[in-house]
């Protein structure tokens, strides 16, 4: 029995810390990804305070349980724990929470998803224990988006276990920081969104600054053919005959000798 426990000990902080920390990282500004260092996002020691898509999150699941109790008929409100425990629930009042954010579709190809699983599993892992793994971790996470769950308060609940958790925390987040920022990989759902509309916002600007300077140059171009031409007096159709002249000549003559080369009836 303490073998199973130590065991779910062991496998919820590892989820829980990386729930935490991708969670965490989902909810940054892409600004701030370049503009401030891992240290300065760092999830312990910077919470996101009014976390927008709690309030999001609240309102959709306020929405559903309020059409599922007016399609039962049965306004009577649920338990606020499952597990019974009342000081878990206290306990589970006072923590941070942590919006979902749903794991990488890319599964085991994500380096993330496997950084969680390793330590879990060890080196020593096969396909099958891997691809169990895998589905533990994915049933873990949906059960998650619910809440921490009474037995993961309790198992997690003591000194020793959240600064654990704390330490994975940290641990996943530096991870996360540096695979989405430097290695480009598919980032938190909710992160992804602000960098697609960050890059739209960007292009639009863009785009503007480069009529701009079509603009510019347009208005460059006919301030040189005036003062071409009115340099030169005789309009352009004659510096583009002396230009001929000089191709002819290979560049030796002028007009003129351009035309004293002419045939009789090419003058």
């Amino acid at each position: 029995m303490s073998r199973r426990r130590g065991e779910f000990e062991h496998r919820t902080s590892i989820f829980e810390g990386a729930f935490r920390a991708w969670s965490h990282l989902g909810g940054l500004d892409p600004n701030h990804l370049e503009s401030k260092s891992m240290a300065e996002l760092d999830p312990l020691n910077f919470p996101t305070i009014n976390d927008p898509r709690l309030v999001l999150q609240k309102e959709k699941d306020g929405k559903k349980k309020a059409a599922k109790d007016d399609g039962s008929g049965n306004n009577i409100p649920a338990p606020q724990d499952d597990s019974g425990d009342n000081g878990a629930y206290n306990n589970r009042q006072l923590r941070n929470e942590y919006p979902y954010e749903p794991l990488p579709r890319s599964g085991l190809a994500h380096p993330f998803v496997q950084a969680i699983l390793s330590p879990w599993l060890g080196p020593d892992a096969d396909q099958d224990a891997i691809q169990l793994g895998l589905t533990t971790l994915r049933t873990w996470w949906q059960h998650r988006r619910k809440g921490e769950s009474g037995s993961a308060i309790v198992a997690l609940g003591t000194e020793k276990m959240q600064g654990v958790v704390e330490g994975y925390t940290r641990h996943f987040f530096n991870l996360a920081h540096c695979l989405i920022v430097h290695d480009k990989e598919q980032p938190p759902r909710s992160l992804q969104t602000k960098m697609r509309d960050l890059d739209k916002t960007r292009g639009k600007k863009g785009g503007k600054k480069r009529s701009r300077e079509s603009s510019s140059d347009d208005d460059a171009i006919k301030a040189a053919a005036m003062a071409f031409n009115s340099g030169f007096g005789g309009g352009v159709a004659p510096v583009l005959s002396a230009v001929a002249g000089e191709n002819t000549m290979g560049g030796a003559t002028g007009a003129g000798g351009g035309d004293a080369m002419l045939g009789p009836l090419e003058r």
